[in-house]
């Protein structure tokens, strides 16, 4: 029984069982779900849902597992305490999966317990060692079934038998019958544009003319990300795993030239340049970050000497040809504005959240505290206890306050603990101390200051929003 002034711990029961375990041992969903409620109701935890994989296997890839993902959408809306499965290797047996959801977990405050394994934890050193012994068994079983499985594959494979669905084709392909069995087969609606694809581009030996070719010609949303993989998988040369798989577009010594002509034209970017911006700035046309870019100057002749430029850009624009923006921004150009506005900026932010909080106040003239909101809390988990209200009616109460509280965390921001320190720096030489800083320390400074720099239809700053 739980102390009426904690939180009543919301819990969630995840269950799986594959279809051979239930045929076989009888470990049907069913009974997990009835022991898993039994365990909540005797350490004083409300369920709140059941995720259940059934006819699934813990070594199923973590994203064909609906449930698992289910379950992470709810932890992180904020629905969910604990989460309750009955053994480990119910929940993960691959070690990779396994710290993947718990760094999700951790992240939103949300704990596991393995009802039947009291001893498995997070919270102690000799817990660990368990879970890790645990779970490394599960991964070596995992592994030989993986390798049986590739076996079977690689059977299909030399077979010529298709392995994955229509979704899963490359451009050109799809799925067709050939004596009687299903194969790999080209697409009559597409191998005209694959042709002309590895035509043009051995021709003319250049990726971004061969992108605006194929946009132009074939398909307007073509972009660079399709462009890579046509010329690095190995279907279009008729193999999979290295193994004849299915028909070829391109000889083994074509594509052995398409290979060489793609590592050449490939840029190597000069290292040293440091984004001092990076992931701040959005395209005022279609609202992709801006990603930086570069180039290398003589400013010297003499000595020889070099400078580094720093621009952003729109890869939407300039590499998939998306996008109409074709602007560079200079980095130099922001970096001046800023240093030169800074204190108009922010005076001007600060203006923003006050007219923001005001408007916020008028919609919302009657808000409870958060006390008032807790106190709620605390009646209903009495209520509750006592069996006066059914779960449905304490559930749909409970979220309500829960979104209430959420609400007022929006309407009254949290303390201004970023202002007194900006202020304070434009008290000083800032520009002083700003030209001190390394290129690094400048970077750390503007990513620890501003949060977004809003740009105007003419690519000039219009705003700045602060962290």
């Amino acid at each position: 029984m739980i102390l009426l002034s904690e939180k009543i711990k919301r819990c969630a029961l995840y269950i799986r069982v594959s279809t051979a375990e239930q045929c076989m041992h009888g470990k049907s969903l069913e009974a997990q779900r009835e022991y898993l409620a039994r365990y909540a109701k005797d350490h004083g935890m409300i369920p709140v849902g059941v995720y259940a994989d059934e006819g699934k296997t813990a070594r199923k890839e973590l994203k064909k597992r609906k449930a698992i993902h289910a379950l992470l959408e709810d932890v992180k809306s904020g629905k969910i305490d604990v989460i309750l499965f009955w053994r480990l290797d119910r929940w993960f047996r691959n070690m990779s999966d396994f710290y993947k959801v718990q760094d999700i977990l951790d992240e939103y405050g949300v704990y596991w317990v393995s009802a039947s394994e009291p001893g498995i934890n997070m919270e102690t050193r000799d817990g660990r060692l368990q879970l890790n012994v645990v779970l490394s068994i599960g991964q070596n079983e995992v592994d030989t079934t993986s390798e049986r499985i590739k076996f079977v594959n690689e059977a299909s494979i030399r077979q010529g038998k298709v392995i994955f669905g229509d979704c899963n084709m490359p451009r050109g392909y799809k799925v067709g019958i050939v004596d009687g069995k299903k194969c790999m087969v080209k697409d009559p609606e597409q191998e005209e544009m694959v042709n002309a694809f590895y035509d043009y581009f051995e021709k003319h030996q250049a990726k971004q003319a061969t992108l605006r070719y194929m946009q132009r010609n074939y398909d307007p949303a073509f972009s660079y990300s399709m462009l890579r993989t046509m010329l690095s998988s190995e279907f279009y040369k008729g193999t999979y795993r290295g193994i004849p798989y299915c028909p070829a577009y391109v000889s083994e010594e074509r594509w052995a030239r398409i290979q060489q002509i793609s590592k050449k034209t490939a840029k190597q970017t000069p290292s040293g340049r440091i984004y001092y911006f990076s992931g701040m700035i959005r395209c005022p046309v279609c609202g992709q970050l801006l990603a930086g870019t570069g180039c290398r100057s003589i400013i010297n002749r003499k000595t020889g000497e070099k400078k580094d430029y720093c621009y952003y850009r729109c890869n939407r624009a300039m590499i998939d040809r998306i996008c109409t923006n074709r602007h560079r921004l200079s980095q130099n150009l922001i970096e001046s504005y800023l240093l030169d506005n800074l204190e108009h900026e922010f005076n001007a932010y600060k203006i923003r959240v006050e007219n923001i909080k005001k408007q916020k106040k008028k919609e919302c003239p009657k808000v409870r505290t958060e006390k008032q909101i807790d106190k709620e809390m605390e009646r209903l988990n009495i209520l509750f206890q006592k069996g006066r209200i059914d779960w449905d009616y304490y559930s749909d109460e409970y979220d309500a306050l829960e979104k209430e509280k959420r609400e007022i965390a929006v309407i009254i921001p949290e303390p201004e603990q970023d202002y007194t320190f900006i202020e304070e720096l434009l008290q000083k030489d800032f520009r002083s101390i700003y030209n001190s800083l390394s290129p690094e320390n400048r970077r750390a400074f503007w990513r620890n200051t501003i949060r977004q720099i809003h740009l105007t239809p003419e690519y000039t700053v219009d705003f700045v929003d602060f962290i």
